[in-house]
Parts: structure tokens; C-alpha cells; sequence
């Protein structure tokens, strides 16, 4: 299949790139700017597309002619969307708005992959166990909110063009490659420094006890690449282990793999009791679907993240 990815040169992008080539499928680089320093398999067929300015994202989408749009291109920081709701709201929104509508205006029959996020179900999550697809929606953050508002206009457009549209919700996810920003990455590349003599050997830390669905990335593609490859009703989809786990108990592992003893500090300016404590998601849906489930172990995806950023330090040095 002829497939665009928007955003390919974030974290979810580049390892949904190398999956779908190692599936022999045909892949469209979607990026704001092309780094020419980029290897070269992956800039012959990479595109400028701002997902801001129709006219490119008309011109981009009439030229490759896909199959299939993954659109991962997206403003993704909680923290940033509250440094800057307005950039989140509109280039998650009417990005996406782009996006499905050319898809439409130019009668493509392009099956079009949104991705949406856990968070749209917001404080809902306090007061159940699972959060399936028909939990409702209660965002808390202009990122969550920006997410929830893209699917909902995504799917309503898909149905004035009768488009193939699937919004998926992942859960948190992690693996190597993520930058900082985002909890496991943070503790690991903190510990990659300290090991590397560029830090002191203490942890600041704020609120542990917060309970999250963590899955790794690369479980995560594969549901992605799943969903294109199988017939599957348009909708929403959970994606996620069902499983729950503290903050406290991922550090825990993560300072039993340091090659240092390390120290953990509690910092009372990140000291935020989470509003919503634990946050876990229901996937069968989308299991039933498509015959996924979650196949890394772990641990092994928290040593492989910690490796990598290992390796992204000594880079550093």
C-alpha cells in the first residue's frame, strides 16, 4: 500500500516507518521542514507538508494518492499545550480538519488512521475501572481537549465524504526513542547521566502514586499496522495493556538497572496530587478486532528505553 505519514519525524513516526517498510508497504514522509542530514531512504521519499496550509496538505495528499494517512503530526506535550493552548488547539484541530476534508473534497478512497489519545476521557477515569470507547469524554488540558475535539470532527467529516476513518486513543506509551518530556524518558535519561558522570546522583521527583496504563511503543505500531491491514469498521479505538502501573514502581525498576547508586529527592514544586489517580484502559475492542495484544515484556521495554538513552549520552560526552 501507498502510505503518507504526517509527523514522521517524531517518536511514534520513525518506528512506524521502519514497520511498515520492513512490510514492504510503500511509505510518504510527511514533515514541516525536510532535514537534510537525514539518511537518505528516508528523505527520497519524504514531502514538505505544514498541515496548517491546506493548499500544501490538497497538493501533498493529490500527489501520493494513498492508500492509507496515518496523521501523527501534532502538538503532544500536556505541559506546552498549557504553555500555549492556542498552537495546540489549532494544529491539532485544524490540522486535522486539513487533513480529512482533502481527502474528501479530492473523492480518494485513502483509509485515514487519526490519533487520538487517552487523555480525552480526562476526569472520567476517576470514577471507573476500565475506560472503554463508550466512557464518556471529560477532558482537563488543552491537549486533551484539542484531541477529543479532532476526532470528533474527523469522524463527522469522514461521514459527510463517506470516508474509511478510525480514531484510535492510545495509552501512554514509551520505548526507545522518545524524548524527554514524558515520565519513563525522564527518569531514564536521567539516570543515563548520572551514570555518565553528568549529573548528581539524585532524582527529583514529585508525586509517585499516580497509577497509568503504560504500553510500549512498539506494541503500540504494531495495532496501527494491523488496523490498516484488516478490514475493520470505522470508529474508535482503545489502545492499551489494561494493566496499571505507579510511577513509583517504574522508577523502582529502572533504579535497580542504574550501574550507580541513586538517590531519590522529593521536589514539593512538582509535588502535584493527580486529580485523577489511576488511568487505565479497556482494549478489547480493538483486540476483538484485529487479534492484538500487547507482546513486549515490561521490564525489557523500560532496560531497552534506558539503553537507549545510555547510548544517546555518550553521544552527549
Amino acid at each position: 500500500m501507498r502510505i503518507l505519514i504526517t509527523g514522521a519525524n517524531g517518536f511514534v513516526g520513525r518506528h512506524l516507518e521502519r514497520e511498515l517498510v520492513s512490510r514492504n508497504h510503500e511509505v510518504f514522509l510527511g514533515v514541516k521542514q525536510i532535514d537534510k542530514n537525514e539518511e537518505i531512504r528516508r528523505v527520497k521519499q519524504s514531502v514538505d507538508l505544514n498541515i496548517l496550509d491546506k493548499e500544501q496538505v490538497k497538493s501533498v495528499i493529490a500527489f501520493v494518492k494513498p492508500d492509507v494517512i496515518f496523521h501523527l503530526a501534532a502538538q503532544s506535550n500536556v505541559m506546552q499545550s498549557w504553555d500555549d493552548p492556542t498552537y495546540t488547539l489549532t494544529t491539532n484541530i485544524i490540522g486535522t480538519v486539513n487533513i480529512v476534508e482533502v481527502v474528501g473534497e479530492l473523492s480518494l478512497s485513502t483509509k485515514i488512521i487519526t490519533i487520538g489519545s487517552s487523555e480525552e476521557y480526562g476526569i472520567t477515569a476517576k470514577y471507573t475501572n476500565k475506560l472503554t470507547e463508550s466512557s464518556p469524554c471529560l477532558p482537563q488540558n488543552p491537549y486533551a481537549i484539542s484531541k477529543f475535539a479532532a476526532g470528533e470532527i474527523a469522524q463527522q467529516i469522514a461521514k459527510k465524504y463517506h470516508l474509511n476513518h478510525i480514531h484510535v486513543r492510545p495509552f501512554n506509551h514509551f520505548g526507545p526513542g522518545q524524548q524527554e518530556g514524558f515520565v519513563i524518558s525522564d527518569f531514564a535519561s536521567k539516570i543515563a547521566r548520572i551514570e555518565a558522570g553528568l549529573a548528581s546522583n539524585s532524582i527529583k521527583v514529585g508525586y509517585l502514586e499516580a497509577e497509568r496504563d503504560f504500553t510500549d511503543v512498539r506494541d503500540i505500531i504494531d495495532a496501527y499496522v494491523l488496523l490498516i491491514e484488516s478490514v475493520v469498521p470505522n470508529g474508535i479505538y482503545n489502545i492499551g495493556s489494561g494493566v496499571s502501573r505507579s510511577i513509583s514502581e517504574v522508577l523502582d525498576y529502572l533504579i535497580e538497572l542504574a550501574d550507580v547508586p541513586i538517590d531519590i529527592e522529593i521536589d514539593y514544586d512538582k509535588y502535584r496530587i493527580s486529580e485523577v489517580k489511576n488511568i487505565v484502559g479497556d482494549s478489547n475492542k480493538v483486540q476483538q478486532a484485529i487479534d492484538w495484544k500487547p507482546e513486549h515484556d515490561f521490564k525489557d521495554s523500560l532496560k531497552d528505553t534506558l539503553n537507549w538513552w545510555r547510548a544517546s549520552v555518550t553521544v552527549e560526552i
